[in-house]
């Protein structure tokens, strides 16, 4: 595709520029005032106006992966056009609405299976993407009047008895991702204000309720850490996608976690940003590196329960220049989680499992060292 003026001089490879431009030219003429058909049911719900939010149920108009999970592997077009097909309804309400149609979109989010839905927009929606660091590019977006279920919704036994039994929502939540279900499954009835006491029910912004769903999950795991048999050896695991490098280190020793994060370009750094938590966890919000912190630690912790072991674990993600579309959380998530699916690397030392983390980082790790609270532990094991 042909590069903007701006992607020639920042030497980019992938222009999201043009490329959204011709991607308005195919999506903009299925945008209707109505549109009906089958959705993989969402909700999204805005956090500017708290407690005030815009929120509403999104619907598609092509084919879509709903969970981001399915995402891992598309490269930033094919992320652009996951986000521009889903259309968002938004409506201004307050955090406990009442009324027809916010009952028909929780029904809709607790089906497992995409449904049939009808929604009338007050205009025909618009496809345009504006790019910046720090927001997800998000899809085409109009006032909703109205939304009707034109078919059955699957809703899976285990949910609507915690939903109609009013279970506290961090309960619920653990009970859920017990019986199988995904964080992304977990987080939208979360979102929707689906789970938990009856007058406790409100909408959660999308963004809050996504970092609230990996808290809870990644708490609920290492709870089941902690009492698990410490590891012999130093692990090294690597994934890179998305111009995201990520390095896990685990080494002997009880539970606690540290993680780094920094960007990358072509010879400098930016700051590197350092957050811990002890073995018995923490209570104050990772404010340095906010929602990738629980989107990481969490992969962490899922690799640890699959391996049966606990460990003492150190996070290195640093993000290229190439990353020039921030994609959500779930980018974050996905690349832990696919890196705990490859191959493990076994050192006897902890010189020999850095030497090796070294090779594929670019900031040297001293520098890493200077900052770090686990690093710069010295047990017998470790030389």
């Amino acid at each position: 595709m042909k590069l903007c003026n701006a992607c020639i001089k920042n030497r980019r490879a992938f222009c999201p520029h043009n490329f959204s431009a011709e991607l308005a030219k195919e999506i903009n003429p299925q945008l209707k005032q109505d549109i009906f058909g089958p959705t993989p049911p969402n909700i999204f719900v805005g956090h500017n106006f708290y407690p005030k939010v815009y929120a509403g149920p999104t619907v598609a108009v092509g084919e879509v992966l709903d969970s981001p999970a399915d995402w891992y592997g598309m490269d930033f077009g094919g992320i652009i056009r996951q986000r521009a097909m889903q259309v968002q309804g938004r409506k201004m309400m307050g955090i406990r609405p009442q009324g027809r149609m916010i009952e028909q979109v929780r029904e809709s989010i607790m089906s497992i299976k995409p449904i049939d839905v009808e929604v009338r927009f007050s205009k025909v929606p618009k496809f345009e993407i504006s790019y910046d660091e720090v927001h997800s590019p998000a899809g085409p977006s109009a006032p909703i009047e109205k939304l009707e279920i034109a078919d059955n919704p699957r809703i899976p036994k285990k949910v609507d008895e915690v939903v109609q039994e009013g279970v506290k929502a961090v309960e619920a939540v653990g009970e859920l991702a017990l019986e199988g279900f995904d964080n992304y499954y977990i987080t939208k009835l979360l979102t929707a204000g689906v789970l938990g006491r009856k007058a406790e029910k409100k909408l959660v912004p999308t963004k809050w309720g996504i970092t609230a769903t990996d808290d809870m999950l990644g708490k609920g795991i290492m709870e089941k850490i902690r009492g698990m048999p410490h590891t012999n050896w130093h692990y090294v695991y690597s994934n890179t996608y998305l111009h995201n490098h990520f390095e896990v280190l685990l080494m002997p020793g009880a539970w606690e976690y540290e993680q780094f994060e920094t960007m990358v370009y072509a010879n400098k750094w930016g700051d590197i940003s350092e957050e811990y938590e002890p073995h018995w966890g923490r209570s104050d919000y990772a404010q340095r590196q906010g929602g990738g912190y629980y989107a990481a630690r969490l992969g962490v912790a899922e690799g640890l329960q699959k391996i049966g072991k606990q460990a003492r674990a150190v996070l290195f993600r640093e993000i290229g220049e190439g990353y020039i579309i921030p994609c959500g959380v779930w980018e974050v998530r996905e690349n832990v989680r696919h890196a705990f699916l490859g191959r493990a690397e076994k050192f006897g030392s902890l010189q020999e499992a850095l030497g090796v983390i070294a090779s594929r980082l670019k900031i040297p790790i001293r520098e890493y060292e200077k900052k770090s609270r686990v690093l710069r532990q010295t047990k017998l094991g470790d030389f």
